[in-house]
């Protein structure tokens, strides 16, 4: 072999060599790298989460101290339901007494058809005093012949209304009962925006349903909600 072509040959065996030694170098001092020096690892037991999230990650916790749990556990067996029945005049029409009509069908015609007929409502309620008085809505018991109040523990009683006042849409029934459960009033004056609203009733008949949300506002007349003829 030449001088020359020696000379390039190792040329290139040192080239190489010093390729592997870097590469062995580099990989050695990666796994010496001092862990203290390494980017530090956000601890997350450090960070304490709103109190929310904290019901959110408890669930247990934070069903043993619902306050809409503790809201219907107070109140929630003064809730009644409330089923009516009441009696509807129809009224015959005039079409019925024209000659021409009672040519064809006869002069009893108009008299086979019934001129009354029974409608029944359902509704919500809750007590108010021990001695069996209670309040609902007015448009539940209007016209209502016969009132029947069931309790959340399967009772039922007649009630008669008492007193119904339209314009607030507020009615007062009795029933006579015993041991009866009450809810009692509240100040109204004492409510605020934002505070929590908590609805417990028989929604179309879905006995003790209970649903949450929140005062948006007070003071509104119902004028403004498109209810003009109420308060």
């Amino acid at each position: 072999m030449s001088s020359t072509k020696f000379s390039i040959w190792l040329r290139s065996i040192s080239n190489y060599l010093l390729a592997i030694l870097l590469g062995v170098l580099l990989t050695v001092g990666v796994y010496r790298v001092s862990p203290s020096k390494a980017a530090p690892v956000p601890s997350t037991d450090s960070v304490t989460p709103p109190l929310i999230a904290q019901q959110l990650l408890n669930p247990q916790q934070a069903s043993n101290s619902s306050f809409v749990t503790a809201a219907v556990n107070r109140v929630g067996a003064a809730v009644v339901r409330i089923d009516t029945e009441r009696t509807v005049s129809r009224r015959v029409d005039p079409f019925f007494d024209d000659p021409f009509f009672r040519r064809f069908f006869g002069d009893d015609f108009s008299t086979q058809i019934p001129q009354e007929r029974r409608l029944q409502g359902q509704g919500s309620g809750f007590i108010i005093d021990n001695s069996g008085i209670l309040l609902t809505n007015a448009h539940v018991v209007e016209d209502a012949d016969k009132v029947t109040v069931t309790l959340k523990d399967g009772r039922k009683f007649n009630g008669k209304v008492k007193g119904v006042d339209e314009f607030t849409d507020l009615a007062v029934v009795k029933i006579d009962g015993t041991s009866l459960p009450i809810a009692s009033l509240g100040d109204s004056s004492q409510v605020q925006v934002g505070d929590w609203a908590i609805a417990v009733g028989n929604p179309l008949g879905l006995d003790n349903t209970v649903t949450l949300g929140i005062v948006s506002t007070i003071g509104r007349s119902s004028a403004q909600a498109g209810i003009p003829d109420k308060r």
